[in-house]
């Protein structure tokens, strides 16, 4: 933490196709969810980041997904709340959607560290998180065979 470095190694991944459904072409992409195995003590070392700064790291209490606790049926939930309350009064409810599926894979990582910087967490986490995210690499595991290594540039890692 005092010198804002992480070892090389805390940034190497090896990301593993799991099939999401059984059914269908099973040679579509659109079939497979990718999961990303990283260092064990890489996530001890996260673990411990979080325990100390995740105060910084809270985000709105309008968020529901990839949050502890809470989840679509919230959401859900909320919805049916607040068009029942409404039009129950008379009032007309329009409702968009914005699908951001795929969106934690096309994270900028410059933009993450402005919007991390203008919530003031500490610059040594940023120092910190900007060393790791430099390191990012990753392989492809497929039928037992790795991939050439290739660079991370965006995405949450």
């Amino acid at each position: 933490m005092l010198h804002g470095y992480v070892p090389s190694n805390f940034g190497c991944g090896i990301i593993v196709p799991i099939l999401k459904h059984r059914l269908g072409d099973v040679s579509s992409l659109d079939k497979y969810r990718a999961i990303t195995v990283s260092n064990t003590i890489a996530k001890v070392f996260e673990l411990c980041l979080l325990r100390k700064f995740g105060d910084f790291l809270t985000s709105h209490r309008l968020q529901f997904g990839f949050k502890k606790g809470v989840g679509c049926s919230n959401a859900v939930f909320s919805l049916q709340q607040v068009t029942s309350y409404f039009t129950k009064r008379g009032s007309c409810v329009y409702l968009s959607s914005l699908d951001a599926s795929k969106a934690f894979d096309r994270v900028t990582h410059a933009k993450l560290f402005d919007k991390l910087a203008n919530r003031n967490v500490p610059h040594c986490l940023l120092r910190v998180l900007h060393n790791w995210y430099n390191k990012l690499v990753s392989v492809v595991k497929w039928n037992g065979v790795l991939s050439k290594s290739f660079v991370v540039s965006c995405g949450i890692y």
